[in-house]
């Protein structure tokens, strides 16, 4: 964890607080498992990460003195998970409801590009009609604040560029239930008149279940 040493403590308490990241609630409590204010600021930033109040993205921006980017709309990031030329990822959670979702945002450098906007969220609005087993679901589109962003299931798993990296070999009966998995995934989008324009293996998702998921 890099330190900058002449943030203290409750100075960054303070941020934390300022941002919304954390309650004073739950501030006091982690002041009293440390007995003083007055503890060392990797101490204090341990103690957060440990009891999951702060992620170490979280921390890293703070320490930066980074006053924006750690919500979408009601939805507070955790760490980037995945990023793309136009737009990056982020596993988020819900502020009231505590749902853990994907959070797929437009790069700032394409807010003020209309097209590209349009068609970000055009995308989003076609995705969103789509419900099936083997494709990535969007629960939510959202254009507010110059914040162009998308919520989605967030899949425990991996992409399958991953997934074949790590074994090396698939055997084939594997290999042919993926594929019938895209499959049924591309057949269905196609019946509801959507083409996945950009099909690669980042672009499939193997769920923790072994389960072949189509996003973006």
């Amino acid at each position: 964890m890099s330190i900058m040493r002449h943030l203290t403590a409750e100075q960054i308490a303070e941020q934390a607080i300022h941002v919304g990241l954390v309650t004073s609630h739950q501030l006091h409590d982690v002041w009293g498992s440390l007995g003083s204010r007055s503890v060392a600021t990797e101490d204090f930033l341990q103690a957060m990460v440990r009891r999951d109040l702060l992620t170490k993205y979280q921390v890293d921006r703070l320490l930066k003195g980074e006053k924006g980017g750690y919500f979408f709309g009601e939805y507070k990031v955790l760490y980037p998970v995945g990023a793309g030329t136009f737009a990056k990822v982020y596993r988020a959670v819900h502020r009231d409801s505590g749902q853990v979702v994907a959070v797929k945002a437009l790069r700032g450098a394409y807010g003020a590009n209309s097209a590209q906007v349009t068609q970000f969220l055009r995308e989003g609005e076609l995705g969103r009609s789509l419900r099936h087993p083997n494709i990535v679901p969007i629960y939510e589109v959202h254009s507010r604040r110059k914040q162009y962003f998308l919520v989605m299931e967030f899949v425990e798993g991996q992409t399958l560029r991953d997934f074949v990296k790590v074994r090396k070999v698939v055997e084939p009966k594997d290999a042919t239930r993926l594929m019938a998995d895209i499959a049924r995934g591309l057949d269905y989008a196609f019946r509801h008149s959507v083409t996945h324009r950009d099909l690669k293996m980042t672009n499939v998702l193997i769920s923790s279940r072994g389960e072949a998921k189509l996003v973006d």
